[in-house]
């Protein structure tokens, strides 16, 4: 099934969800925290490292081969998750012990990923058109859609927050460099056109099975893990609302470890 799908419109539906009082809350304290915007930009790198790995689900080197600027966003991945590592040590030393962050088993970037692939899975799964194609696109359309919503949030948090000069411009050029690639892709849906045309007569069967299945994804199988993805940074951001309980919580995870 062809997709017709407008991103922009997509995103203007979807950011009101991000300027509810708490999650407002939430940001205004992580943005104005040194410890907060350290445990930020590190779940960021974890989470861009398990992106870069994520072709890996499909599973079908065929088909893969045949995603449009697979290995460019692949490379920008791998550069988003160094450049936010990077920085988060140049900035915050203290909370490191030389390259390792000082509280790893807290970290958002692995809990989130997993969560939201996992729930786009079961659905999938339930309304009978799952494959691993079909997680992989819906899933990467997901997070493409939350990453433009909330790394905005953040640097516009950290703008007009209460930290240093010098730390501001890095953070906010840091999250506006990855902006503006996320902004070039050539988009999850366009990839999903690419591929129904791709010719079939040198396929193998498990390639041919795969983009039968893609032919079977609606539009609501983009929308649906999109929400879902911006409900959870929602949730997220929330639990900033409470500074001190969320930072003895993440503190804490180094003790129990």
């Amino acid at each position: 099934m062809e997709i017709q799908l407008d991103e922009g419109a997509l995103l203007a539906e979807l950011a009101p969800l991000l300027d509810a009082p708490r999650c407002r809350a939430g940001l205004r304290n992580l943005a104005g925290d040194p410890f907060f915007v350290a445990f930020f930009l590190t779940s960021v790198s974890q989470g861009e490292g398990l992106g870069e790995a994520a072709v890996g689900m499909i599973g079908q080197d065929e088909l893969a081969a045949r995603i449009r600027d697979l290995p460019k966003q692949e490379r920008e991945e791998r550069g988003h998750k160094e450049r936010t590592i990077d920085a988060a040590r140049d900035l915050f030393p203290e909370w490191f012990a030389g390259d390792a962050y000082r509280f790893p088993d807290a970290l958002q970037g692995r809990t989130y990923y997993v969560e939201v692939l996992e729930r786009n899975r079961e659905r999938l799964r339930a309304e009978g058109r799952y494959s691993r194609l079909n997680l992989y696109l819906t899933t990467t359309f997901a997070y493409e859609i939350m990453v433009l919503l909330l790394y905005r949030a953040v640097a516009d948090a950290v703008r007009s927050s209460p930290l240093p000069a010098p730390v501001r411009d890095r953070v906010v050029r840091v999250i506006d460099g990855i902006l503006e690639e996320e902004e070039g892709h050539v988009g999850v849906v366009g990839q999903h056109a690419a591929l129904l045309e791709t010719p079939r007569g040198d396929l193998s069967r498990d390639a041919e099975d795969l983009l039968d299945a893609l032919a079977e994804l609606e539009l609501r199988d983009y929308r649906i893990p999109a929400e879902m993805a911006v409900r959870a940074v929602v949730s997220m951001m929330e639990r900033y609302c409470d500074p001190v309980a969320y930072r003895a919580e993440i503190e804490a995870s180094a003790r129990a470890a």
